[in-house]
């Protein structure tokens, strides 16, 4: 067993503290907690914890997530976690129950069989938002909340009037599918995350907490990412604990970004932007040298060190993930594998920023999101995506981007575009933005690929 470090001791006492302050906030039946948290801080840990701690005091529960990969993942750690209870899993009529259905989860479609006993039953926020008349639980802990809208929030106001939000400010905001500029000046606009507008209003009453640590990413990285944040957190790694390791000599072009991975956990090549401009949609040369990083991770057989004993592993291809915004340029990264690496079960998986939400490798091959934009609008500079592609590695990171980006940033003058009283997204972002490539240029972490 690893003896902690005072700093780690530090970390875990501050986490435990939280969960304790949680726990009795839901003993002592608090109306509202929202918890804030870093990427890989330990989120389902502390919502686990929050559902053995209500299970131990017989405190009905439904948890809602996003989606039902989520549903079924948290009620696996749950009855791995708390071996003599159960959880039941509430589901859509058209879900597929999975194959492996542990048997301490009961699973089942219909309104009428929800418990009425004590109970902890999970299902995702938009099944329990469109059931008809139950008895109200005694607390609804909602998963992921920042991906959670304001309308669909108070669509669950049917499930309890006692609520636990957890998630992470930095991810990717709701996806509406309707104009939205009618509600921009709402003080709860029904787009915007639940949590913001909560934490927003000081006439709401709310228990406020944060998870002040990142376990997932090396500590190079959390100076990376932490500014896309609006409170301070550290790394729970220490420095060059982490790290991406080529143990075969290189020689092509691109493994010069491999070999930097061994002193830090991110870098950079820029590849030369045609005369012409960027690709808008389909860039198949980023595609490919995408993919082609990938691949010389494994040809070089790279070790990664991931975990708290820095003692590095053989990368297998399940360990590699590659993201682009795109999917016709995700599709473009799939074909450019090899074929033995296209499984997405036991391959590279190669899928979006919002499919990548919640998931994590030792190493992660990012395409830039602004690769393919040479006039920034603020959809564009938005950085719930980048924050979340940023975040997703456990030992390495390599971003893959097109040379105009820092340039097109640096000429960018932000607009304020923004309705009155509402905060400034595009300048916001846009410094967000710089300050990661100024981190990168800092650390002279950027490789220029040659035309």
């Amino acid at each position: 067993m690893i003896e902690l470090s005072s700093r780690r001791r530090r970390i875990q006492a501050a986490s435990q503290a939280t969960i304790d302050r949680l726990g009795r906030h839901i003993n002592e039946r608090g109306r509202l907690c929202i918890i804030r948290a870093p990427p890989g801080s330990g989120k389902t840990y502390t919502l686990l914890e929050a559902l053995r701690k209500a299970a131990e005091q017989s405190i009905r529960v439904a948890v809602a997530a996003q989606t039902n990969a989520q549903c079924d993942d948290i009620c696996r750690r749950f009855v791995n976690h708390c071996p003599e209870a159960r959880v039941w899993r509430f589901a859509s009529p058209s879900a597929t129950m999975p194959d492996d259905l542990d048997p301490r989860i009961t699973w089942f479609t219909a309104t009428h069989e929800i418990p009425v006993h004590s109970a902890i039953v999970v299902a995702t926020a938009a099944k329990w938002s469109t059931v008809g008349a139950f008895e109200a639980f005694d607390f609804l802990l909602v998963d992921e909340a920042w991906q959670l809208a304001w309308a669909d929030f108070m669509l669950l106001g049917v499930v309890s009037e006692r609520f636990v939000l957890i998630g992470d400010p930095g991810q990717i905001a709701p996806v509406v599918s309707i104009p939205v500029e009618r509600w921009e000046t709402s003080p709860r606009a029904p787009h915007r995350p639940a949590p913001d507008l909560i934490l927003a209003d000081a006439s709401i009453d709310k228990l406020s907490l944060e998870l002040d640590a990142c376990r997932r990413l090396p500590a190079d990285s959390v100076d990376l990412v932490r500014p896309f944040y609006d409170f301070e957190f550290e790394a729970w790694a220490d420095e060059a604990e982490r790290f991406v390791r080529p143990t075969l000599a290189g020689g092509h072009e691109l493994d010069a970004v491999l070999d930097q991975l061994s002193s830090a956990s991110c870098s950079s090549i820029a590849v030369p932007t045609p005369s012409g401009g960027p690709p808008l949609e389909l860039d198949e040369e980023i595609a490919g040298i995408a993919a082609r990083v990938a691949v010389r991770a494994l040809e070089r057989e790279c070790e990664a060190a991931s975990d708290d004993t820095g003692e590095p592993t053989r990368l297998q291809p399940q360990d590699i993930g590659i993201t682009a915004t795109h999917r016709v340029v995700n599709s473009a990264i799939l074909a450019s594998l090899p074929a033995a690496y296209r499984n997405q079960d036991t391959g590279i998986r190669v899928d979006t920023p919002e499919r990548w939400q919640g998931l994590e490798r030792k190493l992660m091959v990012v395409v830039h999101p602004l690769s393919g934009v040479v006039h920034p609008s603020v959809f564009d500079l938005e950085t719930g995506r980048l924050c979340v592609m940023a975040s997703r590695h456990r030992s390495g990171m390599v971003i893959v981007s097109r040379d105009h980006v820092p340039d097109t940033l640096r000429s960018y003058i932000p607009w304020a575009e923004q309705a009155v009283g509402r905060p400034d997204a595009a300048g916001r972002g846009h410094h967000q933005h710089m300050q990661l490539w100024q981190t990168l240029e800092n650390r002279d972490l950027v490789s220029q690929l040659s035309r």
